[in-house]
């Protein structure tokens, strides 16, 4: 009796994850669909282009996933909170971490601006035409966006953005890519 149980079990072992699987499959289930935190910008809009440059003159050059402010004027309370919670972004993903930079992008940089972008850190700013880029926006409360290694801007964030829901949303595309 026991030598049958036994057998029984194993076969029982065996054969469960196929019956399994093929229910799965004859029901058509389908696991949940990963949804992003941000909105997809479609068609995704050039940043790191000749209209963008840095305030010394220099180009703005992606080459790495990008998190970026979209900033106008100057820095106040808001700004600082982004800047602070895009460095905790960045810091979240570890061994990743290497693979993201940090910008703001700005039509003009305020002296607010600089001075609050030197004190966070390994932020780059970069100056170009943020009127014509925030008109190809779909968010028109767009704050923090995502900006990937070829320079465009792909995904935006309203103002109020749940950091751990852009730090997700990071860490899949740093997952996915084999780029930047």
């Amino acid at each position: 009796m026991r030598q049958r149980l036994l057998l029984l079990g194993l076969v029982l072992a065996f054969v469960t994850p196929f019956a399994l699987g093929w229910g799965l499959y004859a029901f058509d289930w389908r696991p949940q669909q990963v949804k992003p935190h941000g909105v997809l910008v479609t068609p995704a809009l050039a940043v790191a282009t000749g209209d963008w440059h840095q305030p010394d003159g220099a180009a703005a050059t992606a080459g790495q996933w990008t998190l970026a402010l979209l900033q106008t004027g100057d820095c106040g309370d808001a700004c600082r909170r982004s800047l602070y919670l895009m460095r905790q972004i960045e810091a979240t993903q570890a061994r990743e971490a290497s693979r993201v930079q940090r910008a703001v992008l700005t039509d003009t940089a305020s002296a607010s601006l600089q001075r609050e972008v030197a004190a966070i850190g390994h932020t780059e700013i970069w100056q170009g035409p943020l009127a014509g880029l925030a008109a190809g926006l779909p968010d028109a409360t767009a704050a923090l966006a995502i900006v990937d290694p070829m320079g465009n801007l792909m995904m935006v964030y309203p103002a109020d953005f749940d950091p751990s829901g852009v730090r997700r949303d990071l860490e899949r595309l740093l997952k996915f890519s084999w780029i930047g």
